[in-house]
């Protein structure tokens, strides 16, 4: 049994099953690597048995079988005419089985050995194709039974043996099909495990490469936050006595400013850990988007003045979108946040929304600085990055990571769109109420 399956474990793995992409075409490869053996080996055997007993017609046949078979299975081999190979297999044993059926040319054994057609016409044409052949196959002899059995010279089957015969043929053709059927569904459920495990293989890299970068800016940012935080506070308490009330209402409104940024930062860094650790809630409803817009605009009224920006609402829609209240309420934040930071003294930020099929499209878009195609790629990719604002503001970059995250949970997409010195548009998308 082990020399057995050593034997077939060369044959299978001697089939170049490289040269072809599709997996039905893959395993038709190798059955047909199979065939071309066990076709060879029952010529050779039958040749030698015609040579011994004087049969010289047969003898002749079958080397001319012999050669067919050896210039198909050159075709098959060298030129990758797999379908027509299998295609012209399969049509010549059933022509033949037909001829040998309607001219009684055959035998008790020849005759059950008709039976087990369909196995390799459903194994090597496919499970439609195969069907297809074997209907054909069977109309023709059920044919010529109807029209020449009264003849003197047709061969005499009674109604009883072929109808035994045709429920074991039937049975054959039955289980063929079922082996076909349970081993396409195995190996699309295993296909799309494997596909899954190297998505998941992937995406673990890239979420280590990217934790990896962001964990080396977050360290950057507070180095550079807490470093000047000391550094002023050192300076006001070394040179307090020696500073002119200005200088010191100065460094304590930049103290303040550092302050607020490190408590935004660690706010931020908060919500990133328990998003990572699934921790945070989520809890989607029935929204309208007027609420939220109003109180993002009221959280940023003191910097739109400062910088004495433009800002703009246009709703091209009322409908309610179907989402987290404080998820969607962050991601607004986030983006309005930005486009203050990147705009211009002077500039415009508009907030606008409009139906898509069954989402919200919400646009946040300024007439800022705009982004270069590097860090356009960054922010529509996954990687960690900050730049500072017009007015050297800091960030931290976890914001759009942020966004990005609570966007996946709310069943909702991200796009930006950037132009270098003229602005940047960003959008996301929430699903409506159904």
């Amino acid at each position: 049994m082990k020399q057995i399956k050593s034997l077939l474990s060369i044959l299978i793995t001697s089939a170049d099953v490289n040269a072809y992409s599709n997996f039905e075409d893959k395993k038709k490869c190798i059955l047909l690597h199979l065939f071309s053996y066990y076709f060879l080996i029952l010529m050779i055997g039958f040749i030698i048995y015609n040579g011994v007993t004087g049969d010289f017609s047969f003898l002749i046949a079958n080397s001319l079988a012999l050669s067919v078979g050896g210039f198909l299975y050159y075709l098959y081999k060298e030129k990758q005419m797999l379908h027509f190979v299998t295609t012209f297999f399969v049509v010549v044993i059933m022509m033949l089985t037909t001829f040998f059926i309607q001219t009684g040319g055959i035998n008790k054994t020849g005759l059950y050995f008709a039976i087990l057609i369909p196995l390799p016409s459903i194994l090597l044409v496919g499970k439609r194709n195969g069907l297809f052949f074997l209907v054909v196959f069977t109309l023709l002899n059920l044919l010529g039974f109807i029209i020449f059995q009264n003849e003197d010279w047709y061969p005499h089957y009674t109604v009883a043996k072929a109808g035994r015969l045709g429920i074991v043929f039937f049975l054959i053709t039955v289980m063929a099909y079922s082996n076909e059927f349970v081993f396409e569904f195995l190996y699309t459920r295993i296909k799309k495990l494997s596909d899954s495990l190297i998505y998941s293989q992937q995406s673990y890299k890239n979420l280590a490469v990217n934790k990896e970068h962001f964990v080396s800016l977050i360290s950057n940012n507070l180095s550079d936050h807490i470093g000047s935080f000391a550094g002023i506070a050192n300076l006001l308490n070394d040179e307090y006595d020696h500073l002119t009330d200005d200088q010191k209402r100065e460094l304590i409104r930049s103290l303040a400013n550092f302050s607020e940024q490190n408590f935004r930062l660690m706010r931020d860094l908060v919500k990133w850990s328990t998003s990572q650790t699934g921790t945070i809630s989520y809890d989607p409803q029935p929204l309208k988007l007027e609420k939220i817009y109003r109180d993002v605009v009221d959280l940023f009224n003191p910097l739109i003045e400062e910088k004495k920006l433009s800002f703009f609402l246009k709703m091209k829609s009322n409908s309610e979108i179907y989402a987290d209240a404080d998820m969607t309420g962050a991601i607004l934040r986030i983006l309005v946040s930005n486009a203050i930071k990147f705009s211009k003294k002077r500039g415009e930020v508009r907030i606008s929304a409009e139906e898509e099929g069954d989402q919200m499209r919400i646009t946040v878009s300024d007439t800022g600085v705009g982004m270069s195609e590097e860090n356009l790629f960054r922010v529509n990719s996954e990687v960690a990055f900050s730049t500072p604002g017009t007015l050297d503001e800091p960030g931290s970059g976890i914001g759009l990571i942020l966004a990005k995250e609570f966007l996946q949970k709310n069943r909702g997409t991200f796009r930006a769109e950037s132009t270098l010195g003229v602005g940047s548009s960003v959008s996301f998308t929430l699903p409506l109420v159904e």
